[in-house]
């Protein structure tokens, strides 16, 4: 990937994030490069080398309560979990002028990679499943979450304000089948105690290292939510971006997550990854036209995979969801 200079991310000027770190740390910094993804919208990110050797990553995200969130848990996760592995955070300031978040350098290799044959593939949803089953169990007393998505009459009433505001984005017939799905929410999501989640649990939020998980990152759009949201993501995105992995990874990812894939439950990831999309677009803000346009995109063809049979009655499998087809890029 092609590395720019520190004060020249996003072709602009910006502020001295050197001497800002060093101010942090207390440390000099010897080295700074920018290793932002290029998927990546929101958040800078740089790789800094201390005077002493070491190496931290520091990360400069627009969404300042989003970089508060990710700051709490950080403090907070070790010592509530510590099964899960959250980097070591040093630093941090989501009220800065230049809001800031540096933690400790971990070895590993993005969970992305994993999925570039059928053996690392295996590997990765084996060890994302455990991860998602761990990261139901994190005690959710005390983090200050939003429970939006652990209330299903709650969720309903954002998901019409969201279809209001994006109907034209997903056009008439799309908008149609999202009424549809909202009707069944209460019935599908409703009694099921609401976890902690992640918020955005995908390979490239894993580093691996000896076949393990290293490291979880990225914690801004963590909730408490119903127990399949992470799991109807990771679902999404595998199936989405890596279609020709998903016959091994899915099988390895539900086992080791404890989830059945039998048809109620497929029906409720399906759901649930269509309100996830749902959010996205609408949490996108309308000046990134292209990035609305791919979210919207996306969406549509996730409306055009759920199933067209009438509401099923409460406690009854719905019908006709055989094998789902895949999503390709």
């Amino acid at each position: 990937m092609a590395r720019r200079a520190a004060r020249d991310v996003d072709g602009r000027p910006v502020p001295d994030r050197r001497r800002a770190l060093e101010a942090l740390l207390g440390e000099r910094v010897v080295d700074l490069r920018d290793v932002t993804p290029a998927w990546e919208t929101g958040t800078r990110t740089g790789i800094a080398t201390l005077q002493g050797g070491d190496r931290v990553v520091a990360q400069w995200p627009r969404d300042r309560r989003g970089l508060s969130r990710r700051l709490r848990l950080a403090r907070m996760l070790p010592a509530v979990a510590p099964w899960i592995p959250v980097p070591e955070l040093l630093g941090g300031n989501a009220d800065a002028t230049d809001p800031v978040l540096v933690a400790r350098f971990v070895t590993g290799e993005s969970g992305r990679e994993w999925l570039n044959d059928d053996d690392g593939a295996v590997l990765l949803g084996r060890r994302m499943g455990e991860l998602a089953a761990g990261l139901r169990r994190v005690p959710a007393r005390g983090l200050r979450l939003s429970t939006l998505w652990g209330d299903p009459g709650r969720l309903v009433a954002a998901a019409h304000r969201w279809l209001a505001d994006d109907r034209a984005a997903i056009g008439p017939a799309g908008a149609a089948v999202m009424e549809r799905l909202l009707d069944r929410v209460p019935a599908e999501l409703g009694g099921a105690p609401p976890v902690f989640a992640h918020g955005d649990f995908a390979p490239v939020n894993v580093l691996v290292r000896d076949g393990a998980v290293a490291a979880l990152l990225d914690f801004e759009r963590a909730r408490i939510a119903h127990p399949l949201f992470d799991a109807a993501w990771w679902r999404w995105i595998v199936r989405h971006h890596h279609p020709d992995r998903w016959d091994v990874a899915g099988p390895a990812f539900f086992r080791a997550a404890g989830l059945d894939l039998d048809a109620g439950t497929v029906a409720r990831l399906d759901l649930l990854a269509a309100l996830q999309l749902a959010e996205q677009l609408h949490d996108t803000p309308r000046g990134m036209v292209a990035i609305r346009a791919e979210w919207a995109a996306r969406l549509a063809a996730e409306l055009g995979r759920q199933p067209r049979a009438r509401q099923p009655r409460a406690g009854k499998d719905p019908p006709e969801l055989g094998r789902q087809p895949r999503a390709r890029d």
